[in-house]
């Protein structure tokens, strides 16, 4: 292999992850109510993401096959738009998926650049794609098909379990008006 092989690889492939990064950026910029649904999806339980995106993921290579084979030439550049529209689909999920990554791995700065969250499990999970076979063949399809059942998971709201709070019993405190109430906070137990 020569050297201008080994270039040629290695730089599609960084352009492949620059790009990803870049797609979940602009998912987050131009979707906000669905991302945000299918980070939520996916923090609350990323199993049903990933049971739900296996069907999708399988009709959608279905139908892919399908137009791809039944209507020649035509059928191809239909076929790679199909897969084209598949990829941003599922990334959107996918991008509600590595930014519920990166807010694990959280920093002070995501206050003022929430973005940031995405960026750093952007780079974490695709760091975890380039392990040989595994990261190939195992992590890269589960975060992809996670993504597509997380972005058909967001279509649907989800019952928010409300959960009782007790009852705090507040101690009264009255102050006159113009006055600034400063007592310690012993004396309000």
């Amino acid at each position: 292999m020569l050297m201008a092989d080994v270039m040629s690889i290695t730089l599609s492939i960084l352009g492949f992850l620059l790009a990803q990064q870049g797609l979940w950026l602009i998912s987050r910029a131009l979707w906000p109510r669905r991302f945000a649904a299918a980070t939520a999806r996916c923090g609350r339980n990323p199993l049903a993401s990933f049971l739900l995106g296996l069907p999708v993921t399988a009709a959608w290579i279905f139908g892919v096959s399908i137009v791809g084979k039944a209507f020649g030439a035509p059928g191809q550049v239909a076929a790679f738009g199909l897969f084209i529209l598949y990829w941003i689909y599922a990334n959107v999920g996918t991008a509600g998926f590595v930014t519920h990554v990166g807010q694990r791995l959280s920093s002070p700065a995501d206050a003022a650049r929430p973005w940031a969250a995405t960026v750093r499990g952007g780079v974490a999970v695709e760091l975890a794609w380039l392990v040989p076979f595994v990261g190939w063949f195992g992590v890269l399809p589960v975060s992809i098909i996670t993504g597509a059942g997380a972005t058909t998971l967001s279509f649907f709201r989800v019952k928010e379990q409300s959960v009782a709070q007790p009852a705090v019993e507040v101690p009264g405190v009255t102050a006159k008006p113009g006055f600034v109430l400063r007592e310690p906070a012993e004396v309000l137990h």
